[in-house]
């Protein structure tokens, strides 16, 4: 499937400040799942942008702003070729998860992070151990932790925010896609199996179920799935927001332990005001022999200055993914 993703960050300072400096995770990866064609941020007022790879591989790109505004306008364009990804046929053998290779290889993934805490014997440990009791390998773990999610909360936006522990949604009921990702996260690692957190772009009109009818440009916001270990096999990707496995209308930014490795925007700025930010994507696929660009539908970019081509690359602001 082709797509194009247009995704616009507004911010709006009450006061002038004289700098602001941030750090933008928006541009998709390449990989055996998903290339990018082509990709540019672009920025008003005009920046230089400076685009490098993290620790867990995602490209982070710099720009900051040295003259008084009261306002920053980002505008990331992109479009990407995904395929269908394989799922795993074979039984995975719930024994392995004990192998000493398998678990020093993901041992960043299995142990506790700033969003995704969970320490032996407490609610979140006891749920998933009930949730996996039976299990007759390290794939109907995962199902069954991904239901046990599903039978937990309820989507509903503005029901958390990003400092929520775990915990606290199993006492809400109630949450968004990251608090979804967050939780399966932990309840996987709890009995073993290394998850990893995934932040991207899903092109549905509906994020909470994926065979709902789409059009051919949806506004959405950005997304977050999870991915689990299987030894022998290696990541699979599922949503635990909609219960179905991770396909061709799933694009990638980045993966890291919880949702701080891969936040869309963080920044700070010099000044006493306040800042608002508004933010919105659009995807649009290609259909009919024709591609129809987001971009076009959300009126031309207000913007001056272009990070380097997508072919050469592989206080705080910060936005919370829906």
């Amino acid at each position: 499937m082709r797509l194009g993703i247009a995704y616009r960050m507004h911010f709006r300072y009450s006061e002038a400040v004289t700098e602001s400096q941030n750090e933008v995770r928006v541009r998709p990866v390449d990989d055996e799942h998903q290339r990018v064609l082509s990709y540019r941020l672009t920025s008003r007022p005009r920046v230089q942008v400076l685009p490098v790879p993290d620790y867990w591989g995602t490209t982070v790109e710099h720009l900051g702003v040295r003259t008084p505004h009261t306002e920053l306008e980002l505008v990331a364009e992109s479009t990407v070729e995904t395929r269908p990804r394989p799922a795993p046929v074979e039984t995975v053998a719930v024994a392995k998860l004990a192998d000493a290779g398998f678990r020093t290889a993901h041992l960043e993934f299995l142990g506790p992070s700033r969003h995704v805490h969970t320490e032996r014997g407490d609610a979140v440990a006891q749920r998933a151990e009930s949730a996996v009791a039976g299990a007759s390998s390290v794939q109907r773990m995962v199902e069954a932790v991904i239901a046990d999610v599903r039978g937990i909360l309820a989507y509903r936006q503005g029901a958390t925010d990003i400092g929520v522990t775990l915990a606290e949604l199993l006492e809400g009921g109630a949450g968004v896609c990251q608090d979804f990702a967050h939780l399966a996260t932990g309840m996987l690692r709890s009995t073993g199996v290394p998850a990893r957190y995934v932040s991207g772009y899903l092109f549905a009109a509906d994020e909470t179920a994926l065979d709902a009818a789409t059009a051919d440009v949806v506004s959405v916001q950005t997304h977050a799935w999870i991915e689990a270990a299987l030894p022998g096999w290696g990541w699979w990707a599922l949503d635990p927001t909609n219960g179905g496995e991770v396909g061709e209308r799933h694009v990638v930014i980045g993966r890291g332990r919880d949702y701080g490795d891969v936040p869309p925007v963080r920044g700070a700025f010099t000044g006493s005001g306040t800042v608002e930010v508004d933010a919105e994507v659009m995807i649009g696929r290609h259909t009919d022999g024709q591609f129809l660009n987001p971009v076009d539908l959300a009126g031309p970019a207000r913007a001056e200055a272009a990070s380097p081509p997508a072919e050469n690359w592989r206080h705080q602001q910060s936005q919370q993914q829906q």
